[in-house]
């Protein structure tokens, strides 16, 4: 399956918006922090669920891809699709745990060690949903739901506990620490949903005819993707308002969905149907999306460039500038070393050895 750019966009934008919005967190002065706080409202959980949702999209695409070639191939077993699934999803956590440890020692609260930034959230959502990838769409779909709503009930019923030691208290840490962050039971709905939306649009990309591609395209997901997307955006801002503003709400993830959903099909007709020339957009948020784990970790040290020395006005100087050069930088090191400095490349390629490896171990065995 050809490599499709709307997942590289939107994986690349979000990652952008990551930047934008901790530069904003930790870079302007106290007293305009109405900005930062505007900004997180608006765009916070469209980021963080538009993440979780590609980062979904994405692995059932490189799960079917690989049962593709089990199939086709003598050389390549089904075991060997699952092995290289799940070696990637263990080297990702063991790869975020290490990044808590550091915030932990950073912080001098061991208590980080578990908490819910990006990566672990993605890791636990690949390993959670590996039983489910066999199940049907729609089966998958209602436990994404499932997941979904009862994260509130579970949530309501361990937040007096929050910091207590004992039972209640373990649990609440486990699955909300922190929960202005992304916690599990919330966010692996998306990831989840993004697994969804991948299978429909893997059958449809399987489909040579372009004809008759574009017109599953528009018919299979533009379509519903079109009513669904302002049907949830419509229940979000309306459902309790204005709490569509407030993170991780209920109104507030209905109505990111709605956005991702929209934004997702409308790219990819733009692809498909050429109808506008976005090569240079796309090689800017291409850099962003190759680099995705590389920048996520790499950008933290920006923390310490201009803490908070720049107000609301002087933010729009320092940015840009900020961002042309992190832009440059990776134009180079991509030209220079490619997949060398990409975190997300070197894990992919570790999992491939390591699938091998147990391969030939087990095949030693059975001539023993």
């Amino acid at each position: 399956m050809k490599r499709i750019k709307t997942f590289d966009i939107i994986r690349g934008w979000c990652m952008f918006m990551m930047i934008f919005g901790h530069m904003l967190s930790w870079w302007i002065i106290s007293q305009d922090r109405w900005l930062t706080s505007a900004i997180h409202s608006i765009l916070g959980d469209i980021v963080s669920i538009g993440f979780l949702f590609i980062s979904g999209l994405s692995a059932i695409i490189f799960f079917r891809n690989r049962l593709t070639k089990a199939e086709a191939s003598i050389e390549y077993s089904l075991e060997q699709a699952k092995s290289d699934y799940l070696f990637r999803a263990l080297l990702i956590f063991i790869i975020a745990l290490l990044y808590n440890s550091l915030i932990a020692m950073g912080t001098l609260d061991p208590l980080n060690i578990w908490k819910w930034y990006i990566p672990l959230t993605i890791a636990i959502s690949l390993l959670l949903a590996f039983p489910l990838l066999k199940i049907s769409k729609s089966f998958r779909l209602l436990i994404a739901v499932g997941f979904w709503i009862t994260h509130y009930y579970i949530l309501s019923l361990l937040l007096p506990y929050q910091g207590q030691v004992n039972l209640f208290g373990v649990l609440y840490h486990i699955l909300y620490n922190s929960k202005g962050l992304h916690p599990i039971l919330c966010y692996f709905s998306f990831f989840l949903i993004g697994t969804v939306i991948g299978d429909v649009i893997y059958e449809i990309y399987l489909i040579n005819d372009q004809k008759e591609r574009r017109s599953a395209i528009k018919n299979e997901f533009l379509l519903p993707s079109l009513i669904i997307g302002p049907i949830l955006i419509i229940i979000g801002v309306l459902s309790l308002f204005p709490s569509f503003l407030t993170h991780a709400t209920f109104s507030s993830t209905v109505y990111s969905l709605g956005v991702i959903l929209i934004s997702t099909s409308v790219l990819l007709i733009i692809e498909e149907f050429e109808a506008i020339n976005v090569e240079r957009s796309y090689r800017f948020f291409f850099y962003y999306s190759y680099y995705s784990f590389t920048i996520y970790f790499a950008h933290n040290m920006l923390y310490f460039l201009l803490f908070e020395r720049v107000n609301a006005l002087t933010i729009w100087i320092f940015m840009p500038l900020t961002f042309l050069i992190i832009s440059l930088l990776l134009r180079v090191i991509y030209t220079k070393l490619r997949d060398k400095v990409s975190i997300k490349a070197q894990v992919g390629k570790l999992s491939a050895r390591l699938t091998i490896y147990v391969k030939e171990r087990s095949e030693s065995r059975e001539i023993e």
